[in-house]
């Protein structure tokens, strides 16, 4: 598969690809810390009666949890910006791509026009020629026949 086809493709060479892995891995990694730590959290206050003696599990581990779940988050939603970012980079760089070559087309289509002349009346579709009709039947000749009859067009 050559450069141009891969890319088209839009395969990713295997270093991008396990950066990407790595990236989204640690987002869920340190939610799932946050969460480990809430957990410890809960169930440390559940066996304390005392607010005194549960205050501690809340300040270390809820808090802590807490923090580390909406670290994980944003590392999740910093991800998948930077991946839609990219996508709509690669997107604008083809569509310039598309715009030159289309752009191109047309002036080489306009130079063969110019050096093939006058366009050819056979060529246009619903001509018969000079001096036919819409069925290939003489315009002149419809005249001749409306007028014989007398009616108008």
């Amino acid at each position: 598969m050559d450069e141009q086809t891969a890319a088209a493709a839009g395969a990713r060479p295997t270093s991008r690809l396990v950066v990407d892995v790595v990236r989204a891995l640690r987002g869920w990694v340190v939610a799932a810390a946050g969460g480990v730590l809430l957990l410890g959290c809960y169930l440390g206050v559940s066996k304390e009666t005392e607010v005194a003696y549960q205050l501690p599990y809340v300040v270390s581990g809820g808090f802590g949890g807490l923090a580390l779940v909406l670290v994980g988050s944003a590392l999740l939603v910093a991800d998948r910006v930077d991946a839609t970012q990219a996508t709509q980079s690669r997107l604008a760089s083809q569509m310039d791509d598309l715009h030159t070559l289309i752009i191109a087309a047309a002036a080489s289509g306009a130079a063969d026009a110019d050096r093939a002349g006058a366009p050819n009346p056979q060529a246009v579709p619903g001509h018969g020629g000079p001096g036919h009709g819409v069925q290939g039947h003489s315009v002149t000749g419809q005249a001749n026949a409306a007028a014989v009859s007398g009616q108008r067009f």
